[in-house]
């Protein structure tokens, strides 16, 4: 298995402090009936509180809605609303609740509409149940993880479309020099920790610097940070 692009430590870690104040809420959406009852049956297993499922993305805002759970894992094709017109929805009406997808697909296009539609991470299915739980509890945490290899593609597909600065975009004199350099880092799709290592601070430094400036930006996740990083020319 490829290393995660992930912006948190250990699973184990955030597994006990988790447990420690109760179980991470979950709603699994996949519109397939058997594939759906079998990811419950494993999450449940894992210690997650699974509080609802649904076979499409219009059920899905429904449940969302009613039961505000911590982590959605989402599906990329359903019927009604898609995969991502749902996370769309749910990073509007519901910012508290992270959105993570895990489908089939890995095409470079899927993922990028994915995460810069508000996504916290993007994992494919057949991915291990520890890479799979380490996921859930990242985007409990208000961070993201996907393949390194899928990280690069998104980020530099998201640099080949030559975009340029949105009139929605907060201007960048908001952050302060180190929070730019941050966001630099962040634009060539590195996490936490190599982060750490490039300017010699802790992660847990750096995960207060990612969060505070996608707070100014009032971005979601950090691929819409990277993103906006791009738009700006970093």
């Amino acid at each position: 298995m490829e290393r995660d692009a992930s912006a948190g430590t250990e699973p184990a870690a955030p597994a006990r402090a988790h447990e420690a104040a109760g179980a991470i809420t979950v709603v699994v959406v996949d519109d397939h009936d058997g594939f759906r009852t079998g990811l419950k049956t494993l999450l449940i297993d894992h210690g997650f509180d699974v509080v609802g499922d649904a076979a499409d993305g219009e059920k899905a805002l429904e449940l969302v809605e009613s039961l505000a759970p911590q982590v959605v894992l989402m599906d990329l094709q359903l019927p009604r609303i898609s995969g991502v017109e749902a996370t769309r929805r749910i990073a509007v009406s519901s910012p508290t609740t992270a959105v993570l997808m895990l489908t089939v697909s890995a095409k470079e296009g899927d993922v990028v509409e994915a995460l810069v539609g508000g996504a916290s991470g993007y994992l494919v299915k057949g991915t291990s149940p520890e890479t799979l739980t380490a996921g859930i509890y990242a985007a409990a945490r208000g961070e993201s993880l996907m393949s390194a290899e899928v990280a690069a593609n998104v980020f530099a597909r998201l640099r080949n479309r030559g975009v340029s600065p949105s009139a929605d975009d907060v201007p960048i004199s908001f952050l302060s020099t180190r929070e730019i350099e941050i966001l630099r880092l962040l634009a060539t799709g590195k996490h936490n920790d190599e982060i750490a290592q490039d300017l010699v601070i802790s992660p847990f430094t750096v995960r207060n610097h990612v969060s505070a400036l996608l707070r100014k930006l009032h971005l979601h996740n950090r691929t819409q940070a990277a993103a906006y990083a791009i738009r700006q020319g970093l």
